[in-house]
């Protein structure tokens, strides 16, 4: 769901040189002199690649007059943009004007005009509308998905590095490296530029000799001229190298090691989260990277040689647990800056996460203990992207195989693995001692997984299609999401076959990790408004993020979402019922790390579920799921040290959970403000 959610994908174009100045004025030409033909129309496709296999396209025509014409198209994991786009380039490189039709990932209504004249834009669209006062250069960055990072980092270099973006912002561009790349026996040697200002953390573009645009790339999407695909995996190990070393010298700025002798935390509020309770003015030693003493401050003293953190009765809870990302490095910088200390990784690039990894778990960077679960998907149009994929019952066990090796603590099965190799994953991954959770595969329904082995089911959307799906409905598509928002206030929650079912959840152990945070935006959204609850979060984030929550969810006509919004409140309602019956459900994003796993506790709230649950779900029966309880998820002698201080009561409430002051992962300290700001979040604790 992530790709889904998260921000447009600005993976981006360039279309040759600027507009040219108009020639300066004096005396006509001669008749008999005949002016040089305009320059031919240019045309360039590129290709969409994720892990490895083509997803889509970028068709660029640019005409004599220097307007173009574009047509981005992705379909992957069921879904993806549509948007073709028209738009003219002014003398300073940056857009004139941009019309653009088609539709959003999850097939909203794309519809967007931009007019600049002098210093005067005007811009309207489904999801925003506004005008703006620019004097000099600036760039405007549609809503559509339409690859333009091409035309900003030429304007942006033309401008000498910075650049006002509209409708806000800035961005800042600087050349930090080159590469050659290869395809076939062709050769070329492209310019690498690092592009702040427009999300979490920089990005990175490539641009030809001749100063066009190259591409983009990442594990999960790249765009790359056609024929150049041998290029992504080089351009990817570049990216992670450069991404390395600004995160490296964040965490050098920013990670505080006690001294050897350990540190105290003295009168602290200290979460007690089996019983729900505060322990009242107590202290916490750790040494290294372990919890070594609990107590009250009267009795117990911190050893000699200790830092001493005098808290003055703030809260110190267990490190939140995320049971559901996709990480990538800026996510580390956000869950520990938000609390959170461990995270179940539920899909990733094995290299890429292996790097995190290692550098997460040296300090040499920041981010979270993982937990890993090993991506398995099947074949074909519609199944997600993924360098490991079962067709056969020997590919289902080399696939299981690949992750155990690798030290892996399970696997997820995904959207294409055809039923059949369901148990046999399942069985493949027990006898390693593994765990096994995923999505419920097309053709196959939620009580039949569990009966064939899942330890977990991720996204409440899948027990909903255990009523709503059968046997023939597609579920690899967005019909997984629409017939849920449409259907699922019918599901009764006191019935017998619900009852049976949540009863077999209970029976079998399987955990139930929601992720309603992500659902929210899908049958809560409308296009061009913040939905209800969200808003404080949005507005913490930086520019170009938040524009990303006025999109919308799934396409609305009629009234559908006052279906949807009935059907919101029934799957909040399941949640509340699978806590009430005994069935273990965690938080989980699948989302913007760390802050919305804030936003899933209060959806949890909302739910009603109380907080004191809330908090015990996010930590040590978090842990209990992945079987780590006797390693962390609580506060206690001879755990692992992840303490987070608040300041704040999140026992009556939980959205205090986002008034984060600093957080212990591992026994090293991090404040949560400046961890924040560097990556454009303003923080509610200072």
């Amino acid at each position: 769901m992530r790709s889904a959610l998260a921000l447009s994908v600005w993976i981006a174009a360039c279309a040759g040189p600027a507009k040219p100045l108009p020639p300066p004025a004096g005396p006509e030409a001669p008749a008999d002199v005949v002016p040089p033909p305009a320059p031919p129309a240019t045309e360039v496709r590129w290709v969409v690649v994720s892990n490895g296999k083509t997803v889509g396209r970028y068709d660029l025509t640019v005409a004599a007059d220097r307007t173009a014409k574009a047509i981005y198209h992705v379909l992957e994991n069921g879904r993806g943009p549509h948007v073709e786009a028209t738009f003219d380039l002014g003398d300073d490189g940056g857009l004139d004007a941009f019309e653009a039709s088609g539709h959003f990932e999850m097939g909203t209504a794309v519809a967007e005009t931009m007019q600049r004249t002098g210093n005067r834009a005007r811009w309207k669209s489904t999801t925003e509308e506004g005008e703006r006062e620019v004097a000099g250069p600036a760039f405007y960055l549609p809503s559509a998905d339409v690859p333009l990072h091409g035309e900003l980092v030429r304007a942006a270099i033309a401008a000498g590095g910075q650049l006002a973006l509209l409708p806000a912002g800035e961005a800042r561009v600087e050349k930090v490296g080159e590469i050659e790349v290869k395809a076939g026996d062709e050769a070329r040697t492209l310019t690498t530029y690092r592009v702040s200002g427009l999300s979490f953390a920089p990005s990175y573009q490539w641009m030809n000799p001749d100063g066009t645009w190259f591409g983009y790339a990442r594990p999960w999407r790249s765009v790359v001229p056609a024929g150049w695909e041998a290029a992504v995996e080089p351009l990817i190990a570049q990216r992670r190298d450069l991404e390395r070393a600004w995160f490296h010298e964040l965490a050098k700025a920013h990670a505080h090691t006690p001294p050897e002798a350990g540190l105290a935390y003295v009168h602290a509020r200290v979460l007690d989260v089996e019983k729900g309770r505060w322990l009242e003015d107590h202290t916490v030693i750790v040494q290294g990277a372990t919890i070594t003493a609990v107590g009250p401050s009267r009795r117990l003293r911190a050893p000699r040689g200790a830092e001493v953190v005098d808290l003055q009765g703030k809260a110190l809870i267990p490190g939140l647990v995320d049971m559901h990302g996709h990480l990538d490095a800026v996510d580390g910088v956000l869950n520990i800056a938000s609390g959170v200390t461990t995270v179940r990784d539920l899909g990733n690039d094995h290299d890429d996460l292996a790097a995190l990894v290692a550098d997460w778990d040296a300090g040499t960077a920041i981010g979270p203990h993982v937990v890993r679960m090993g991506f398995i998907e099947g074949t074909g149009e519609k199944a997600a992207a993924s360098k490991v994929t079962a067709v056969t019952p020997a590919e289902a066990k080399a696939a299981v195989a690949f992750y155990a090796e690798r030290g892996y603590e399970g696997v997820k099965i995904y959207n294409s693995v055809k039923p059949e190799l369901v148990p046999i994953i399942a069985a493949e991954a027990h006898a390693k001692k593994m765990l096994v959770t995923g999505h419920v595969p097309v053709h196959m329904l939620a009580h039949e997984a569990v009966k064939a082995g899942y330890d977990g089911i991720e996204h409440i959307n899948m027990l909903f299609l255990n009523f709503l799906a059968t046997k023939e409905t597609d579920t690899r598509d967005t019909t997984r999401f629409t017939l849920v928002g449409e259907k699922g206030l019918t599901v009764d929650l006191e019935s017998k076959p619900v009852k049976d079912f949540i009863a077999l959840l209970k029976k079998e152990g399987v955990v139930v990790c929601p992720t309603v945070a992500t659902f929210e935006e899908l049958w809560a959204a409308r296009p061009g408004a913040i939905t209800p609850g969200v808003g404080d979060l949005v507005a913490r984030l930086p520019v170009q993020a938040s524009r990303a929550f006025l999109k919308g969810g799934l396409p609305l006509e009629g009234d559908m979402h006052a279906t949807y919004l009935k059907s919101w409140d029934r799957v909040l309602a399941m949640v509340r019922t699978l806590h009430e019956r005994g069935v273990p459900v965690v938080l989980g994003t699948d989302h913007i790390a760390g802050l919305m796993l804030h936003h899933e506790a209060d959806l949890f709230m909302r739910a009603g579920i109380k907080p004191a649950d809330i908090l015990r779900l996010a930590t040590i029966e978090a842990a209990r799921a992945m079987r780590q309880d006797r390693r962390f998820g609580s506060i206690a002698k001879g755990k692992r040290a992840d303490l987070v201080v608040i300041d704040g009561d999140p026992l009556a409430g939980v959205h205090a959970l986002g008034r984060v002051v600093s957080t212990m992962r591992g026994g090293i300290v991090y404040p949560s403000a400046p961890l924040y700001k560097a990556v454009g979040v303003r923080p509610l604790v200072e």
